[in-house]
């Protein structure tokens, strides 16, 4: 056993070598820290975010706001679920392994063509560090990154890395439209601090009405433009629609429509328009069916048919989203679902 240690030894003093060497790594502990070092263990601390693509320069700027929810380009509150998954990547990111020595050339000049540069700073705007997030590996299940940060600069070194609890690509994670990052929460009202809702159906408006709703059994209901409350009705059932009101979602404002395509649709009218009035604002939501029409038909002039799945919303200010159909079809009671026969 005693003659066989300096074999061992030596075996691995060779290994430690050739692993430096094939990774064009210098074998100091500070230099390989300086470039490794991407996670973030405490991401309370992380306040601003702004990702660039190297491609388009297309650019997204997500800031944390005090009472910790995000915003978009200081325009939209950001997707809750988006930023969790960010901040979860910066804590549970590492090293997978290095590129090999003969790849790194081509895995930095693709870096440098087509990465998301991923700045990260503090709540007081401090700089962090920076990612360079580029490709995924041949195997799909890393991405090739390279770190910046204020005391070790940009490293020459790129790695693979990969996230624990997850098998892939991280690259994908870290998109620059704004659309995309935007939360499409429109109606949130955990508490019930409604005021007032008012249901209108354009060409139907014998089945419009409004709410009011001053807590607990304090409702009340009209027929559409009567101030005269409806003397016989199901409290209880009025209650329970109410209750959609909590939580209320579009699917995303990602319609696939041109600019001309979308202001004809908003010019058109809607089948529903639902407004919400609280203690401090007013919302309108307007929903139209949302016609599917491929070339071929359109070359024909054949009559679209109706998308089942989806319909067309635009908020107050009149931008325009697409909302599952499931999910709205909820709020299309007629007024007589709520009286007694």
């Amino acid at each position: 056993m005693k003659k066989s240690l300096p074999l061992i030894v030596l075996v691995l003093v060779v290994a430690v070598a050739a692993y430096f060497l094939s990774t064009n790594i210098e074998p100091s502990s500070t230099g390989i820290k300086s470039q490794t070092s991407f996670e973030i263990s405490d991401t309370s601390n992380v306040g601003k975010i702004i990702i660039v693509s190297a491609g388009s320069g297309a650019k997204v700027r997500l800031e944390r706001q005090a009472d910790n929810n995000w915003m978009v380009n200081d325009k939209f509150r950001a997707r809750e679920d988006a930023i969790q998954t960010i901040l979860k990547t910066f804590k549970n990111i590492y090293v997978q392994r290095p590129v090999k020595k003969e790849a790194v050339e081509t895995s930095l000049r693709i870096i440098a063509g087509g990465s998301k540069k991923v700045e990260i700073f503090d709540r007081e705007g401090n700089w962090i560090k920076t990612w360079y997030v580029g490709h995924a590996s041949k195997d799909n299940k890393g991405t090739h990154m390279l770190l910046e940060t204020p005391g070790g600069g940009k490293s020459p070194n790129p790695f693979i890395m990969d996230m624990k609890g997850f098998i892939g690509m991280l690259n994908t994670r870290f998109f620059t439209d704004e659309n995309e990052w935007r939360s499409v929460g429109i109606l949130n009202y955990p508490n019930m601090d409604i005021r007032e809702v008012e249901v209108t159906y354009p060409d139907e408006l014998e089945k419009s009405f409004r709410i009011t709703y001053g807590g607990g059994n304090d409702i009340k209901l009209y027929r559409h433009d009567s101030e005269k409350e409806i003397s016989v009705y199901d409290t209880s059932v009025v209650k329970d629609y109410l209750l959609n009101f909590k939580l209320a979602s579009f699917e995303n404002y990602k319609t696939g429509l041109s600019p001309a395509e979308t202001d004809s649709v908003l010019q058109l009218t809607p089948y529903q328009v639902i407004r919400v009035k609280d203690n401090s604002r007013e919302r309108t939501i307007r929903l139209w069916p949302k016609k599917v029409l491929s070339e071929e038909d359109a070359a024909d002039r054949i009559e679209p048919e109706v998308d089942g799945d989806r319909v067309y919303a635009a908020t107050t200010a009149g931008e325009l989203a697409l909302a599952q159909r499931y999910g709205w079809d909820k709020f299309r009671a007629p007024i007589e679902a709520f009286l007694v026969e």
